[in-house]
């Protein structure tokens, strides 16, 4: 009898757990399409004002729209 209670509660735990990584899962991916489509927008904004763009306007919207990126090097180890 015990292990037909067990079950009961094992399954709606799992499916909660299910469900709370697939939110995870979710946000994750909406938040990286947030970033990215400001970032497009960061770059299109400073090509319309100036007429050009640069190298150093592109890593300024970079900087901006992902944060922490100035503190990191080339290759994405943070700086000391």
């Amino acid at each position: 009898m015990s292990m037909f209670n067990n079950r009961f509660i094992t399954i709606p735990s799992m499916i909660a757990i299910a469900i709370s990584l697939l939110i995870l899962i979710q946000v994750t991916i909406v938040d990286t399409a947030n970033a990215l489509s400001r970032y497009i927008n960061c770059v299109t904004k400073v090509a319309n004002n100036n007429g050009t763009v640069s190298m150093s306007n592109i890593e300024n919207c970079y900087d901006k729209v992902f944060k922490g990126a100035n503190d990191a090097d080339d290759f994405g180890i943070p700086l000391k």
